[in-house]
Parts: structure tokens; C-alpha cells; sequence
């Protein structure tokens, strides 16, 4: 009798040994799962949250947490597999003892990590590891401050140029500590190459303190870190400096050696057609009148300067020296007055019969000069339809003595009334 030839196909085959094969699997996975489970295995977590708290007191004061704050803990935990395997960081709550903080300060703060369901069915096994952080604690403080700027460049000779900001302050928040330490904002660039035309750069908000180390800004909070900054580039041009008068006699020759002026030059930027036209610049005018015959200085004269231009000299005023001491004085009892600027809806009857005037001038002119050569002229063009017996000023004409002025000032009375 021949044996049967053992096949493994025909056994997969069978029915009744599948059946016995997938009970004895089941009862091995089920001794090898109810084993692994009552058994205690270990899991780090790690990236937990540090929670620092500090007292109601603390916060109520101002006390606010400005470097520290976002650290994060790790922690070796016991359990079964079962449990630990639907474990998370927020299983765990970890803080930091900040509790007895009631003052600005650097602080080391003890890290301590506790279950954050006090049922939950796992054991903290290992130290907390940092065991300690360091936090910053202070007042917050916001200060406004002036914005210097530091830009560095190079223009070409015969221009000339100057910085502007897009904002000249800037909001600064943060620990207390710091901000007073803050003792100058620089917004700081550098422009390459040689400036012929206007450039705009941005420029990198620098903090110093008051021995001109930089600052960090680590802790604080800016409005900006960064400002634009405008360089404007202007052709320069150097021009004269003029005196000016007012009631100067118009035969009146002011010689260079009569008079002086101090700067007698100045250096103007701007537009190239506006620089072009220029070449010289006038003083704030002196008034004849006022002038006696002797040397006489006026020491802070102020420049006109043209639209659009800069004086970039180091002096805004000019000193002027007049010398009329080479000038004749004599008085006059001047009678012959008219009126001038009277509308055609009035009348006038001058009341003033005569005034004695000081009249200085050429002695040519002055020994040849008499009272008859001499007119008061009242101007009542501003009376503004004023009507009564009034005072005017005077203003005086000479015949024939076109180098000579009158000396002070005056007034005439007259009578104005309607037709």
C-alpha cells in the first residue's frame, strides 16, 4: 500500500484546518496584546508649553513678562502601551513658580510638571527638563522719539545736498529697563557712488545709548525698522549781498567806499534756472529817513532769498556799515504843503501852516537849497473816507536838490470833509 504524498495545497485547502489555524492565531495575538498592556513602558514628551503665572498683585501693578514667556519643557512619562499610546504634551501641564514676583528684574524660575488630569492613569517618572528658565520682568513703557538721521554719501563739487525723512519720530514700547537706556534714534544708510540728482534709500532705525553703543531691540517694539530717506542733490551758486533803502533820495549815489557789507557774498542751492537769473541777493531795506549825517551800523540785516533756494552760508543776516558823515545838515521852516490821494467825494483844507524839518545832503546841494524849494506832501490815499480834522504823514520834495533827505518823521494837520 503506497503512503499519501503530503501537500501543503490540499491542506490550505481544507476547511476544518483553516478553521483550527485562525483559532490558534486569535489565541496567540490575544496572549501577546493582554501581556503587552499590563506591562509598563516609558514615553518622552516633549514641546510642552511652559506655563508662567505671575501673581494677581504682580499683573495688577504692571508687571508684565517681556522675555521667557514662549519656552517649552519636555518630561519622561510611565504607563501602559494602551494608555501612552493616545497620549499628547497637553496630558502634561508644566509651569514655572512666578508667583513671588513683585518687581522688575531677571528672574531663574523653577520648572516643576504635574498630570493635567490628576486621575489619568500614568505616572511623571524623570525631572523636568529645563529644570530651570530665565524670564524678564518689567514695566511696560511707550516713548516718542526725534528720529536723527545718518546717511552717508558723497555728492559732486559745485552741488550741494541734504537729508529728508519720511517721518521724523517713532513710537518705542517695551520693559521699562530698556527704553530708558534709549538715548538717541538714528535711521542709518550709506548711498554708493557720487550724487549729481536726488536719491531715496531706506534707512535702518539704529537705537544708542548715552555713550553711543547700539542697542538691542530684542525686547521692544518699534512702529518701524526702517524709514525712507531722501537726499536732495541742488547745483550751488555763490552771489553777492545787496543793501536796499527806502525814501533814498533818487539823485543819492551810495559809493563803495560809503558803505560795507559783511558777508558780502553768500553760497545759494536750487533749481538751475532759478540759480541762473540770480546773482545777487538783498538786505532787508534801511529807511533813509532815520539816517543822520555820521557812520552808523546795522548789525543783523535779514537776506531775502529767491523761492525755492537755500542759503546754505552760515549766516542768515548781514552787517551793513554806512558812513554819511561826509553829508551838510541844515533846518528849514518848510510852509508850501499839497494833498495827495484825495477822492473826488472830499475836500481838504490843510490847518498847518508850516513845520520845521532837518534836511540832510550834499553841502553843494544843501548851501544852494531854500524853504521854497522844500514841499510837504500829504498822502491820505489810506484815510479810508476818514473825514474831520486829522494828522497825516508827511513825505517831502525837493526842486533841484535830487541828493538831499529829510531827517525824522512827520506830520501835518488838516481838515477833510465832503463836497
Amino acid at each position: 500500500m503506497k503512503k499519501k504524498k503530503f501537500s501543503l495545497n490540499a491542506l490550505m485547502m481544507n476547511n476544518k484546518f483553516l478553521l483550527v489555524l485562525s483559532v490558534i492565531i486569535s489565541l496567540v495575538i490575544w496572549i501577546y496584546m493582554s501581556t503587552g498592556t499590563t506591562s509598563d513602558t516609558t514615553l518622552t514628551l516633549s514641546n510642552i508649553p511652559i506655563q508662567i503665572d505671575l501673581s494677581d498683585e504682580a499683573r495688577n501693578s504692571g508687571l508684565q513678562i517681556f522675555s521667557g514667556a514662549e519656552q517649552t519643557a519636555s518630561v519622561t512619562v510611565t504607563g501602559s502601551r494602551a494608555t501612552l499610546g493616545t497620549m499628547s504634551e497637553s496630558d502634561v501641564t508644566v509651569t514655572a513658580a512666578a508667583n513671588t514676583i513683585n518687581s522688575s528684574g531677571s528672574y531663574s524660575l523653577p520648572v516643576s510638571a504635574t498630570k493635567t488630569n490628576p486621575s489619568s492613569n500614568f505616572q511623571i517618572t524623570s525631572a523636568v527638563t529645563p529644570s530651570n528658565i530665565n524670564v524678564v520682568v518689567d514695566y511696560l513703557r511707550e516713548s516718542s522719539f526725534q528720529i536723527q538721521e545718518n546717511v552717508v554719501y558723497k555728492v559732486s563739487d559745485g552741488y550741494y545736498a541734504s537729508t529728508s525723512l519720511a517721518t521724523k519720530s517713532i513710537v518705542i514700547s517695551g520693559p521699562q529697563t530698556e527704553i530708558s537706556k534709549i538715548d538717541k534714534v538714528s535711521a542709518t544708510a550709506e548711498i554708493n557712488g557720487t550724487l549729481t540728482d536726488s536719491s531715496t534709500t531706506d534707512a535702518e532705525i539704529v537705537l544708542y545709548d548715552s555713550s553711543g553703543n547700539e542697542l538691542s531691540t530684542d525686547l521692544l517694539t518699534m512702529d518701524f525698522d526702517k524709514v525712507k530717506a531722501t537726499v536732495s542733490v541742488l547745483p550751488e551758486k555763490t552771489v553777492s549781498v545787496k543793501p536796499t533803502f527806502t525814501n533814498k533820495p533818487s539823485g543819492l549815489e551810495i559809493t563803495d567806499d560809503m558803505i560795507s557789507v559783511e558777508p558780502s557774498t553768500i553760497l545759494l542751492a536750487g533749481n538751475k534756472d532759478i540759480l541762473e537769473k540770480t546773482d545777487s541777493v538783498n538786505l532787508e531795506a534801511i529807511d533813509f529817513s532815520n539816517l543822520k549825517n555820521e557812520k552808523i551800523t546795522f548789525d543783523a540785516l535779514g537776506i531775502d532769498i529767491p523761492t525755492d533756494c537755500k542759503n546754505i552760508s552760515n549766516s542768515t543776516t548781514a552787517k551793513v556799515t554806512l558812513d554819511l558823515s561826509g553829508f551838510t545838515t541844515k533846518k528849514f521852516t518848510v510852509d508850501n504843503f499839497t494833498v495827495k490821494g484825495l477822492s473826488d467825494k472830499y475836500k481838504s483844507e490843510i490847518t498847518q501852516k508850516n513845520i520845521s524839518v532837518t534836511v540832510i545832503g550834499p553841502s553843494s546841494q544843501i548851501d544852494d537849497l531854500s524853504a521854497d524849494s522844500i514841499t510837504g506832501v500829504i498822502d491820505i490815499s489810506s484815510s479810508n473816507g476818514t473825514t474831520g480834522s486829522v494828522q497825516m504823514p508827511l513825505v517831502f520834495t525837493f526842486k533841484d536838490a535830487d541828493s538831499c533827505w529829510v531827517y525824522g518823521n512827520y506830520k501835518a494837520n488838516l481838515t477833510i470833509s465832503e463836497k
